[in-house]
C-alpha cells in the first residue's frame, strides 16, 4: 500500500467523502472500487467513480452532492479523516470519528450554506430563487469581487462551484437576510422558514462544525 503522501491525502479525501454518505460494508465498497479502479486516474474520474455507486440506497438521487463534497474536499483538504489504510492493506473504520475540529473561512462557511440551499430546495424552486435573488443583486451594497462571485455562484450549475472571496459578516448577513427576504416573497414566510430549518439540519449533519456560524446571520 502506497505511503506516498499525495496517495496518502486521496485516499483521505475519497473516504472522509464517502464517510459523509454511507457507513460499514457500504463505505468498505466503495473505497474499494475506489482504490482499485481509480486511484491512479485524475479528478474528472470522480464522476464515473459515482455513477457506479448509483445502486447504494444511501445514494439514491444525491450523486450530484456526492461529487461536489469529493471536489470541494479535493480542492479545500480541511478536517479530514485518518487515513483508513493501514501499512498491510487493512481497512480501518473512522467513518463514526468526528473529523478534526479546524476553524474555517468565513466565504467557506457561506459556500456550505449556499450548498445547503441549493441541496434541500426542488430544482424549480431553486431555480425561482436564484433569478429573483439575481435581479435583487445588483442594488444591494457589497464590496464588486463579492458581488459578482455571488453572481457567478447563482448563474452557474454543476457541482464544481467553489465560492472563494475575502468578505466580511455583515456583508455575509445582507446577502442571507436578501435570500430569505426572496423566500418570503417566493414561497411564503413559513416555509421559507422551514428551507432555512432544513438547510441548518443539513449542515448539522454535513458540516457540523460551520453551524454555529451560520446561525449567526440566519
Amino acid at each position: 500500500m502506497s505511503a506516498n503522501p499525495i496517495q496518502v491525502q486521496k485516499r483521505r479525501i475519497v473516504y472522509t467523502a464517502l464517510a459523509q454518505f454511507l457507513k460499514g460494508e457500504e463505505l468498505e465498497r466503495a473505497f474499494r472500487l475506489w482504490e482499485k479502479q481509480y486511484a491512479t486516474k485524475p479528478v474528472y474520474a470522480l464522476n464515473e467513480f459515482v455513477g457506479k455507486l448509483g445502486d447504494s440506497p444511501a445514494l439514491a438521487g444525491r450523486r450530484k452532492e456526492v461529487i461536489r463534497t469529493l471536489l470541494n474536499l479535493s480542492q479545500h483538504p480541511e478536517g479530514l479523516l485518518p487515513d483508513p489504510v493501514a501499512g498491510y492493506g487493512e481497512l480501518t473504520d473512522f467513518s463514526k470519528a468526528a473529523p478534526a475540529q479546524y476553524p474555517e473561512r468565513l466565504d467557506r462557511i457561506f459556500e456550505h450554506f449556499l450548498v445547503a440551499v441549493e441541496t434541500v430546495l426542488p430544482s424549480d424552486a431553486f431555480i425561482q430563487l436564484r433569478l429573483n435573488f439575481l435581479v435583487r443583486l445588483a442594488d444591494m451594497k457589497l464590496n464588486p469581487t463579492l458581488k459578482a462571485r455571488l453572481r457567478l455562484w447563482f448563474d452557474s450549475d454543476g457541482s464544481g462551484k467553489v465560492f472563494s472571496v475575502v468578505c466580511t459578516a455583515p456583508e455575509i448577513r445582507r446577502v442571507v437576510n436578501q435570500l430569505y427576504v426572496v423566500m418570503c416573497e417566493l414561497f411564503g414566510p413559513v416555509r421559507a422558514d422551514d428551507i432555512l430549518e432544513a438547510c441548518v439540519a443539513w449542515l448539522e449533519r454535513y458540516h457540523p462544525v460551520s453551524v454555529r456560524d451560520i446561525r449567526r446571520f440566519l
